[in-house]
């Protein structure tokens, strides 16, 4: 029998402050910056720990915690939907049923990864639950001084085909960037965000690049600017836009999502050592 596969979609979260005034938190022990900064993937965990109810508009969505050990929170989460079958009496009728994905999350501070299942008669897409991960989350996690990002991890190759594929042709390229809280994925940056989240209270910074009219961009891999801040937001860091002469829709690079597999077996019966084997796969 041919063993099935199961594809995920990787995402990178970050947790950052939303401000650098901290409030005293004396139930998390909290008195300055450094210590939202030192305690804030535990606070991500005892927030996503106590969902009851992930939300989502349109959908009836409910979810089933199947392993919350360490740093591995692991769940399903489906959303309601409508079958119609013929019964015995060649009768239509129209049931209930709760198609679902399977959400893998790493909370180690040098990981923070969201593995989200795809299933189309769930949702649409992985980006969907991330979506849904992150709008559920930061209306809890607010109130504790900490701001949540999700963004999906791609593969730096894609820009740079892309690059090469309508040279000559790209008017535009925008580069979306949250401030890191992660030092193993912006150490190839050459613009200091972090100090300038440090400095201002900026989470998102946009760099854009415009070409005068008739004319294009000269991305040059060769740049190390531009070649960092490709690496940062293929890690997770931000989102890439490229628009394209003669093409109406912009270019994302955040709609090319790295995956991974596992064995449908596998997902049935997760474990924490089969979760450890993707430990190579999760750390940038």
């Amino acid at each position: 029998m041919d063993c099935k596969f199961i594809s995920f979609d990787l995402f990178r979260f970050q947790l950052l402050p939303i401000t650098q005034n901290v409030q005293t938190d004396a139930f998390n022990k909290i008195n300055t910056l450094e210590d939202l900064k030192e305690k804030k993937n535990k606070i991500f965990k005892d927030v996503i720990s106590s969902v009851e109810f992930f939300h989502h508009k349109g959908y009836d969505v409910h979810h089933k915690v199947l392993i919350d050990s360490g740093d591995w929170y692991v769940f399903k989460v489906g959303s309601k939907k409508t079958v119609e079958r013929e019964s015995p009496e060649f009768i239509t009728e129209k049931i209930e049923s709760w198609p679902s994905v399977i959400v893998i999350i790493n909370n180690n501070p040098d990981i923070q990864t969201i593995a989200v299942s795809s299933n189309t008669k769930a949702f649409s897409s992985p980006h969907v639950v991330s979506n849904i991960i992150e709008n559920t989350i930061q209306k809890n996690i607010n109130n504790k001084q900490i701001s949540l990002h999700i963004n999906a991890i791609t593969d730096r190759n894609d820009f740079w085909s892309f690059i090469k594929e309508y040279e000559g042709k790209i008017t535009m390229v925008r580069f979306e960037l949250i401030s890191p809280n992660m030092s193993n994925i912006s150490k190839s940056l050459k613009v200091d965000l972090k100090q300038i989240n440090k400095d201002t209270n900026s989470h998102l910074m946009n760099l854009e690049l415009n070409s005068v009219p008739d004319s294009s961009l000269e991305i040059k891999k060769d740049n190390e600017m531009i070649d960092g801040i490709v690496d940062y937001s293929a890690e997770g860091g931000g989102d890439i836009t490229l628009k394209i002469k003669g093409l109406k829709k912009t270019i994302h690079t955040q709609k090319t999502t790295r995956t991974i597999e596992l064995k449908e077996l596998e997902t049935e019966n997760l474990s924490i050592d089969i979760l450890n084997t993707l430990l190579s796969v999760l750390k940038p």
